[in-house]
């Protein structure tokens, strides 16, 4: 099965590694301090010893926390200043299984019992991918009931025999939805190869 490739804006995006070997990291606490060190060092910002050391701590953090939400997807941290938290964007294919229209309405709403309302379902197409769905969801926490923004897309790809599944989810509505473009866009970005 192919596995998606995403061509990303390296000044929005970063993604965690899956695997440190074969990197220049010994682990998240290395990598954490030299992107860091990278997003402050690309701004117009002067950063205190302070800050850079804070968003190493949240990258390092954001490293060792967030695959475990979604394992076997890659993750991508949006991160357009650093002075904000890192949105993870999670990316991955499952084999196509079932008819394609049911099957995506599933990928992108489920029957998730916490749901508020009913998640607002609109096709969405992207060059590489064609047309796929795309919805926009809350959910609220069981304990202390803080609602959670999500965004979830889904494309069939018949040539790979796969489906492509995009997950965002964030406590932070405001945080989400002020992402909604460049999301959009980073989606747009997503290919895969037919032959893997």
């Amino acid at each position: 099965m192919s596995w998606p490739h995403v061509d990303y804006d390296t000044d929005l995006w970063m993604r965690i590694p899956n695997s440190w070997a074969g990197t220049p990291w010994k682990g998240p606490k290395e990598w954490g301090r030299y992107m860091s060190d990278a997003w402050w060092g690309d701004t117009d910002l002067e950063p205190t010893r302070k800050d850079v050391k804070g968003l190493a701590a949240t990258l390092r953090a954001c490293a060792e926390r967030f695959p475990e939400s979604h394992p076997g997807f890659d993750v991508y941290l949006h991160l357009p200043d650093p002075r904000v938290m890192p949105l993870p964007v999670y990316v991955a294919s499952v084999e196509a299984d079932g008819e394609r229209e049911e099957t995506l309405r599933a990928l992108v709403t489920t029957d998730d019992t916490a749901l508020v309302e009913k998640p607002i379902v609109e096709d969405f197409t992207t060059e590489a991918l064609g047309t796929g769905l795309r919805s926009l969801r809350y959910t609220q926490t069981a304990g202390d009931r803080t609602i959670v923004a999500g965004v979830r897309y889904a494309w069939r790809h018949e040539a790979a025999g796969c489906d492509v599944v995009v997950i965002v989810a964030a406590p932070d509505p405001r945080r989400v939805l002020g992402a909604m473009d460049d999301i959009d866009a980073f989606v747009g970005w997503i290919s895969v190869r037919a032959d893997g």
